[in-house]
């Protein structure tokens, strides 16, 4: 995992009836927000959307790679500074062979920031 433990910290995962809830803390001072504002800190999308596949591979507990994205909105600008604690919500639709598809959100109590359908082949 790449941003796990680095970017952001799981402070709670439950995976339930194909149901997936985290509870993350998102590291203002890292790096990446150096160049991604300075004194404005704005997650990128990219990794927004890499937080998901992280959380669901965590709960799932194998590694995973996108093989599509159905849809995927950036509602709100995520600035740790302002909810540096955030939730992620997973519904996972299908999980057959080597694939799961997902529909899943990161969001806080007044704001979601991102919306993302996709599916993941699992990486053996």
């Amino acid at each position: 995992m790449i941003l796990k433990d680095n970017f952001y910290t799981i402070n709670e995962l439950e995976f339930v009836e194909n149901k997936i809830h985290a509870s993350i803390k998102i590291d203002s001072n890292h790096s990446i927000f150096e160049g991604h504002f300075p004194n404005n800190p704005i997650t990128p999308g990219v990794v927004e959307m890499e937080i998901v596949k992280e959380i669901v591979s965590e709960a799932i507990q194998k590694t995973l790679k996108m093989s599509k994205m159905s849809n995927c909105k950036f509602l709100a600008i995520l600035n740790p500074l302002n909810s540096s604690e955030v939730n992620v919500k997973i519904d996972v639709l299908e999980q057959e062979n080597n694939r799961i598809r997902i529909s899943a959100q990161i969001l806080d109590q007044q704001t979601v920031y991102l919306k993302i359908g996709a599916e993941y082949i699992i990486v053996e």
